[in-house]
């Protein structure tokens, strides 16, 4: 019989009967009483949801004793992670309300918010209670925690947009954490919540922060943890209505005459929930993945680890029958295995555990080298009520993961800017273009290709630290200001590319332009003096392309931008660089005195009402005329009409229409939100401006600030 000290999973659940002769009877280990708690806690979390239509369900999100039961574990574990989810909480829905959430999409942040750190509960004490920071090893052991809390969640049958928030919510903003997924709005919310209210109250290891340095904090890494746009809105909302946790949130006093019953009862349960959650950190710290399958065949747990095995997500698997479709097995040899040679069909057949080396198909079809452990989850009438299949890679060594993760990441990172290097950046976009001429129908794909005008000369008049800073600071701008899945890369020396999907060439060009006008209007480096120009090129994917032929065409499309005078964009077809026909260049335009600018907003069309009144009454603007879908609002301005050195006293009109997205704007794939909102802007001076420089730099600081009241798009 296997020693469930030296290996937790794989147990023979069953042992001769003392005194030999006899059939082997089944018994039930600790562990696979464990997995069958697991499983257990599907059964009942499936049956109060689907019966809960009411009071017993959290609008579907999560059974309410579920629930109950999960914070009761984490409140037992350690009070002060309790407090501090649901600070986190509060938090997330106060900024989700300030930028227009309501209702179900609501609650389903609220939820994921108190349940972002409930994988803490199985983290040991010597590491969770640590009185210092952690060293790498109880890093690793630590960061078990999330992947633990997701599989429980799943277990619980929390609504998979809650799982998604949670998944999404602790790795960085950067896209290339997801590689072209975009991160969930509900997710970059919490992120923020969990910052600020970990930075804003004392740790061992540090002394709590004040307002403007958390700010400071979270402003410094927008773009690459956090959404720049939400720390901007975070900052007005706590200027407008303070942090919703000014006092310490306390845990209600203990109940006292009658209750202890129940009291006893609870701790009982959240007891056997932190065993669980024990249990399956040292499954996630031994093994790369496993599956509870119930003896009706059907698919009940499917952990985050399979998801990075075999690259199926839970949502795909979960309720799924079992079958060789589902998860294709071969032999050592590669020979097929069918659904009666499986060992899990030995298992449900004779009661037996069974460890087998065999390959398992991967979702991209290559085929992976495996140790399966087949385990019974016996009742303890003896009754197979399911069976836990547990997979460990044989093709890694899991001691040399976290070196090896380190060592992707600075094979795939440029080491200066942080963001994909060359190398990294050309298999990316071999594989997308390659993928892009396979499909018969496939959505445009652009490329945006960057160079910075006269970096030599930056160099040479402030120094290589200049130059560097100038580097990152257009690396964190591009960060902050693409939503959509774009991958963003580092090509060689001050070049830069920007690959965007679902964008055609029209829409690059727009995306580039935006770009130009940010960058010229940034300040990239220590140096406030030195403002820096971009020139673009860009060009869109075509069947028949190959990685060769769209460089070369947004190559030349770039030279074109940098002959014509810098700090344009240039946009080149592929007939158009075939037929050595001229380019289509998009010049920049004279400076006037108007500017126009349009947004989109994920806001909901009855908040806009309580967003142009927060702008009027926190810019101290006047609302001059307002019609349906239209709005004029005068910002700045004193008695006199000459401007002044103070924007307060640079008045500026601005003429604001809104309504549903035209059918040529290319919606971001953004979850969380219902509804978007199209916005055009003209903004015009209202008095005498002392020259088109003046205004045009106070017209774009303004745009950029009634969008951060929307919580633009872009």
């Amino acid at each position: 019989m296997w020693n469930e000290i030296d290996d937790v999973a794989t147990l023979d659940p069953t042992t001769p009967e003392i005194g030999g002769g006899g059939l082997a009877k089944q018994y039930s280990t600790a562990s696979s009483r464990l997995m069958l708690d697991l499983l257990r806690l599907s059964r009942s979390s499936t049956t109060a949801t689907a019966s809960g239509a009411s009071a017993d369900a959290l609008d579907g999100v999560i059974a309410r004793p579920v629930l109950r039961s999960l914070l009761a574990a984490l409140r037992l574990r350690d009070a002060a992670t309790i407090q501090h989810v649901r600070r986190a909480a509060q938090f997330a829905t106060g900024l989700a309300r300030f930028i227009g959430w309501d209702g179900v999409s609501l609650r389903r942040l609220e939820i994921a918010s108190l349940l972002h750190d409930i994988g803490k509960i199985g983290v040991p004490d010597h590491v969770l209670f640590k009185p210092g920071l952690l060293n790498p090893a109880e890093k690793d052991l630590f960061a078990l925690q999330h992947n633990v809390g997701i599989d429980v969640l799943q277990a619980c049958r929390v609504h998979q947009e809650v799982l998604e928030i949670i998944n999404q919510s602790t790795p960085n903003y950067d896209s290339g954490q997801h590689g072209s997924k975009e991160l969930h709005l509900g997710a970059r919310i919490l992120a923020i919540a969990d910052a600020y209210d970990s930075l804003s109250h004392k740790q061992v290891y540090r002394e709590a922060k004040s307002h403007t340095e958390i700010l400071s904090i979270l402003a410094g890494s927008a773009g690459t943890r956090f959404d720049g746009n939400l720390v901007s809105v975070m900052n007005r909302w706590i200027q407008a209505e303070g942090t919703p946790f000014s006092r310490e949130l306390q845990e209600p006093p203990a109940p006292n005459n009658g209750a202890g019953f129940f009291q006893l009862a609870e701790e009982m349960q959240a007891s056997s929930m932190c065993h669980i959650f024990s249990y399956l950190h040292t499954l996630e710290s031994m093994y790369d993945g496993f599956y509870l399958v119930e003896s009706d065949l059907k698919f009940r747990i499917w952990n985050t680890g399979m998801e990075r095995l075999l690259g199926q997500p839970a949502s795909k698997m979960l309720d799924q029958t079992w079958t060789s479709r589902q998860v294709e097995f071969a032999d050592k040899q590669g020979r097929p295995l069918s659904d009666s040679a499986h060992p899990l069909r030995e298992v449900i057949k004779n009661g037996k555990a069974q460890t087998a080396q065999v390959q398992v198909r991967h979702q991209d079809g290559r085929w992976i080298r495996v140790e399966l452990m087949s385990v019974p989850l016996i009742d303890h009438d003896g009754s197979l009520q399911g069976v836990a299949e547990i997979f460990r890679d044989l093709t890694q060594d899991r001691r040399r993961r976290s070196e090896d993760k380190d060592l992707r990441k600075q094979a795939t990172r440029d080491s200066l800017t942080g963001v994909f290097n060359r190398g990294e950046l050309e298999r990316t976009l071999e594989s997308l273009i390659s993928e892009f001429n396979r499909d018969s129908d496939p959505e445009p794909m652009s490329l945006i290709f960057l160079d910075v005008d006269k970096f030599k000369r930056i160099n040479d008049t402030y120094l290589h630290l200049t130059g560097d800073q100038v580097l990152i600071g257009l690396a964190k701008l591009l960060q902050s200001e693409t939503y959509s899945g774009e991958i963003i890369g580092r090509y060689g020396g001050e070049e830069f590319i920007v690959m965007c999907p679902s964008t055609d060439l029209k829409q690059a060009v727009e995306k580039a332009e935006r770009l130009r006008r940010a960058i010229r209007d940034a300040t990239l480096s220590t140096v406030k003096e030195l403002k820096v120009t971009v020139s673009f090129g860009v060009t869109e994917i075509e069947q028949g392309d190959t990685l060769d032929d769209v460089f070369r065409r947004a190559d030349k499309a770039l030279f074109t931008s940098k002959d014509k005078g810098r700090d344009r964009t240039t946009a080149l077809s592929k007939k158009e660089f075939l037929g050595g026909k001229s380019e289509t260049v998009q010049a920049e335009p004279e400076p006037t005195y108007m500017l126009d600018g349009n947004f989109l907003a994920c806001v909901t069309s009855d908040m806009i009402v309580l967003k142009f009144g927060s702008f009027v009454r926190e810019q101290k603007a006047k609302l001059v005329k307002t019609a349906p879908g239209h709005v004029v609002v005068r910002v700045g301005g004193t008695f006199l009409p000459i401007w002044g050195s103070n924007e307060r006293h640079q008045p500026v009109d601005l003429e604001i229409k809104f309504g549903l997205p035209p059918a040529d704007v290319a919606l971001p794939t953004r979850q969380g939100v219902i509804e978007r909102t199209y916005f055009q802007v003209q903004i015009k001076p209202s008095g005498w401006p002392p020259d088109v420089a003046t205004f045009q730099q106070r017209a774009r600081a303004t745009f950029r600030l009634l969008k951060t009241y929307f919580v633009a798009d872009y």
